[in-house]
């Protein structure tokens, strides 16, 4: 009797353990708007990704400017790299941005089918083209989005043959997957990748209205949001193992835990500036929130 009443004893420790384990939010307080205000240092036109190094430094695809921008974490501008054109340190429609890693700034310059690689300074490194001798299925036009590993391998999004690719740190390709052959894993309307700590790929599907996961090596996993998500967009995955979603169709941010649970979502911005007119991207560092909406990036502190 008494070794039954240790073993619930212990159940309902680990049980409360774990419950404990789970972040409770229950409110996202509007702070400031930190670009696209009257008083903004910097305006930006059709913008379309948001990154954040491990620093708190944010970066901003300005896409229809066809340049990236830095801040600072408080929201001070650093830099400006870019202009039209088709040179090195030039963009044509800069779609998106990943900057996890603390050394390299990737950029997915979509209309110049390529993907480009600055430092955390924003000085410009190298560029990945296609190369004609590489099998036809690791050719790839107009990028989307792209992630890169703690391993140095980046995942890309292919945009024209709706697939997803990766290459290795010496930028070759290994792995294409996600395309139509994939039967649960099809990609209909990819939009952003992003990657957990534990090396799950995390793709938003506009189309399909949902996430779809995969594993390191391309295998499809699970999927997340579906009948709930409409239309996602941008994503991030936190270091405290929490999943934003830019729910774009349904005009809000929708936040789920690493098993896909919903945690919260809120479209409010605040009584005086409304709901979400247009979210397209989400970052996120400690207790911040970063939204990109309307050419608008608002920050928010979750409690």
């Amino acid at each position: 009797m008494k070794l039954t009443k240790y073993k619930l004893l212990i159940f309902v420790f680990l049980i409360s353990k774990l419950f404990a384990q789970q972040p409770q939010i229950n409110q996202a307080i509007y702070l400031f708007t930190m670009v696209g205000d009257s008083a903004s240092e910097v305006q930006v036109k059709g913008a379309q990704g948001l990154s954040i190094d491990p620093s708190g430094s944010i970066y901003i695809s300005d896409t229809e400017n066809n340049r990236i921008l830095k801040f600072d974490k408080d929201g001070n501008h650093i830099k400006t790299v870019g202009g039209f054109g088709w040179e090195k340190e030039q963009f044509y429609t800069p779609v998106d941005i990943c900057a996890s890693s603390a050394l390299d700034v990737f950029v997915a310059d979509y209309n110049n089918h390529r993907i480009q690689r600055y430092d955390k300074d924003l000085n410009y490194i190298s560029s990945l083209y296609i190369d004609e001798k590489w099998d036809e299925t690791f050719q790839f036009a107009y990028p989307k989005s792209m992630t890169v590993s703690i391993h140095g391998d980046l995942f890309i999004v292919d945009g024209e043959n709706i697939r997803l690719l990766k290459f290795n740190s010496f930028g070759e390709p290994e792995v294409s997957f996600g395309d139509y052959s994939e039967g649960k894993g099809r990609l209909s309307d990819p939009v952003q990748i992003t990657m957990s700590p534990k090396d799950r790929l995390y793709v938003s599907d506009s189309q399909a209205n949902k996430i779809l996961v995969f594993d390191y090596f391309g295998n499809y996993l699970s999927e997340i949001g579906n009948n709930f998500l409409k239309e996602p967009q941008g994503l991030y995955y936190s270091t405290s193992g929490l999943l934003f979603v830019a729910d774009n169709g349904n005009k809000r941010i929708t936040i789920f835990n690493p098993e896909g649970d919903l945690i919260f979502h809120w479209s409010l911005i605040s009584k005086k500036l409304g709901d979400f007119a247009n979210p397209k991207d989400v970052i996120a560092f400690n207790k911040n929130v970063f939204v990109l909406d309307n050419d608008r990036i608002y920050v928010f502190e979750l409690k």
